[in-house]
């Protein structure tokens, strides 16, 4: 198949990756590559150049020196996203892998002349959430324009994120996944170490990690992009005076496999209803038991024997979910990363669902006496590829 991968542009999709998304994106596009599919990956001109790039934008909009006011941002994702369509027109293409979450590309779904897989990452919020809603109606059966009906579909990487999306569209669930092989589990592990790792931000709450790890008797490593400076000064740099608790900086995920590799727990404390959190998977395929949060797909992914979900988002609760997590066979959570978390499982899925949508538009362009009867076919099946 011939791929048009749409990213979102706020950071390089490249190493070392500033977020789950970009990992996500990167990872997808070298997985179908080797799958022998044509991809283009539209992104900015600071992402990985090997991975089939063209460039809608010269650098990341966090980088851009036109994109830091909301205005400024506004203009270069509209200007960029605007090319990414122009170029899916003319580059006949089979199918479009919308990871954007702009409403600009969801919203153009009707007109482009292949279908289009839209994958939902985040809650809804206000704007998208508009452009979930129209494009939904747009390519309905009962919409004006027929021929335009069942060429999207909308995927969610959650069971927990599809229910938030279900008053809105129906999404087909496609669990993330990650490359296990990549995340060995044989490193010589160090009694009462903790780990975290993320973007470091308020909903992430790393300063509520800290805090239990030292409540319960454990040293903790503190790694990630410090995406609010004036957060991380006032609520996580005190914690640090600690000899116990240690900020490693933005590491590449080779330096975050080491850390893991060695720490008898992994903590996580979000705050907000994480869809996904890929920080599960690594950590379950390194072998590193969980404590965190239950918090969007935590109780989805983590079993009892592999982690502890705590219902109170409180540093007490979580400092006995470390002591006891910090026990779990490491061998158990090895299994659940191999069962649950595969790469190959997240795009056998995707894979699906671009076959079922090319059908679709296939079987439209027969007769139209025949297409009446595909398109009352109705919505394709639910699916979780887990």
């Amino acid at each position: 198949m011939k791929i048009a991968v749409v990213a979102l542009l706020h950071h390089p999709v490249a190493e070392p990756f500033a977020g789950g998304m970009e990992s996500h994106t990167w990872w997808l596009v070298k997985k179908l590559i080797a799958r022998g599919h044509d991809v283009t990956l539209f992104a900015s001109g600071d992402s990985d150049s090997n991975m089939g790039l063209a460039p809608c934008i010269e650098t990341a909009l966090a980088n851009h020196p036109r994109a830091q006011t909301l205005s400024g941002r506004q203009a270069c994702n509209m200007s960029a996203y605007a090319n990414v369509i122009k170029q899916i027109c003319q580059g006949e293409f089979d199918v479009v892998h919308n990871n954007a979450l702009h409403p600009l590309v969801l919203l153009s779904a009707a007109d482009l002349p292949v279908p289009m897989l839209t994958v939902l990452h985040t809650p809804p919020y206000p704007e998208l959430a508009a452009a979930v809603r129209y494009a939904t109606a747009r390519n309905s059966p009962d919409h004006n324009s027929r021929n335009n009906s069942g060429r999207m579909a909308i995927a969610a990487v959650s069971k927990s994120l599809a229910a938030k999306w279900k008053p809105l569209t129906h999404a087909h669930v496609v669990y993330n996944g990650i490359e296990i092989d990549n995340w060995p589990y044989t490193g010589q592990v160090q009694p009462k170490q903790a780990l975290w790792y993320g973007r470091i931000v308020p909903e992430k709450a790393p300063h509520l990690a800290i805090q239990a790890a030292l409540r319960a008797g454990y040293a903790i490593e503190v790694a990630g992009p410090i995406a609010d400076i004036e957060y991380f000064t006032e609520q996580v740099t005190p914690l640090l005076s600690s000899p116990h608790a240690n900020y490693k900086g933005h590491l590449s995920h080779d330096e975050i496999r080491v850390l893991l590799a060695r720490s008898s727990v992994f903590v996580n404390t979000p705050l907000w209803e994480e869809p996904y959190g890929f920080v599960y998977a690594e950590a379950l395929a390194s072998g590193t038991p969980i404590a965190t949060f239950d918090s969007g797909a935590a109780s989805e992914i983590l079993t009892p024997r592999c982690g502890v979900v705590v219902q109170e988002k409180t540093v007490e609760a979580l400092a006995e979910a470390i002591a006891i997590a910090a026990h779990l066979p490491r061998q158990n959570c090895r299994q659940r990363a191999e069962s649950f978390c595969h790469i190959d499982s997240m795009v056998d899925g995707y894979e699906q669902l671009y076959q079922q949508l090319i059908h679709r538009q296939q079987q439209q362009n027969v007769q139209p006496e025949q297409a009446v009867n595909v398109l009352d076919q109705g919505p394709l099946p639910m699916m979780d590829a887990a």
